[in-house]
């Protein structure tokens, strides 16, 4: 079995899939500000940080998919890392 993915990894996957279907060189810097957030994008890519309630909300409008493919996301990453321990 594999080991779930955190969502930055999802979020950096859809960028780049952004990217190649526009053929638009987008900046983290121009998806955080399209997200109306700062460094936290960039803390979450680099898996440093967790996706919150809100930032599920965000990421949900912006990339138009569900608040619980983000939550979910999450939750079975911060699983899998417990069972790690």
């Amino acid at each position: 079995m594999f080991a779930p993915a955190h969502p930055g990894e999802l979020i950096k996957e859809t960028i780049e899939e952004l990217r190649e279907e526009t053929s638009n060189k987008l900046t983290l810097e121009e998806v955080a500000a399209g997200l109306e957030i700062s460094k936290t994008l960039s803390t979450i890519i680099n898996h440093k940080q967790s996706i919150s309630l809100e930032m599920a909300l965000k990421l949900a409008k912006a990339f138009n998919t569900s608040l619980d493919f983000w939550l979910r996301a999450q939750e079975n990453y911060n699983l899998a890392q417990a069972k790690k321990k």
